[in-house]
């Protein structure tokens, strides 16, 4: 008879408001080591995350897998602090990111600079990076969650500016458990 109760208390939609949501998107990354002159051409990928509302904040992290261009690992594993309203159906957020990345940061020097460049560059970054995260058009109704170009911009803490990240979230499609 348990078992009846959960599946009721289930469908009846009380349990949809734990604040547990899971979310998947699609995401580009775009990195720089050296100002306009030197990009990234944009990578996609895929970005899977959970987050926890506790009143107007958001908590969670993720992994992000952006499989093209250079790279042993082509993962992200981050931790997220948002605000966010907690009621409503436009739900916008803005927060920080603390995340370790294995995209490489440091691109093959252009316009004459020495060939070793890029190793005494990457000798001096850290794969790990913080960012100001904005979510303006998230929306949630009911137990769905839709958000579209968000915006990321981020750099190694241990050398803030050295090296620049910009990330577009273009589609996230998200649940409440």
């Amino acid at each position: 008879m348990k078992a009846w109760g959960a599946l009721a208390l289930l469908l009846s939609g009380e349990a949809l408001a734990s604040g547990h949501d899971v979310s998947l998107g699609a995401t580009a990354v775009v990195l720089t080591n050296g100002g306009a002159y030197n990009l990234t051409a944009p990578r996609l990928g895929l970005d899977a995350r959970y987050t926890h509302a506790l009143d107007t904040w958001r908590l969670g992290g993720g992994v992000r897998w952006v499989p093209r261009g250079q790279g042993a690992l082509p993962l992200e594993l981050y931790a997220q602090a948002l605000l966010s309203p907690a009621r409503g159906v436009w739900r916008p957020a803005v927060g920080l990111e603390l995340g370790v990345s294995g995209l490489p940061i440091v691109l093959p020097p252009t316009g004459g600079f020495p060939d070793d460049l890029p190793e005494l560059q990457s000798a001096s970054l850290a794969p790990v990076y913080l960012a100001v995260q904005a979510q303006p058009l998230r929306f949630v109704h009911r137990a769905w969650s839709l958000s579209a170009l968000e915006v990321q911009w981020g750099t190694p803490i241990n050398a803030p500016g050295a090296a620049l990240r910009v990330q577009l979230g273009l589609l996230h499609l998200g649940v409440e458990l």
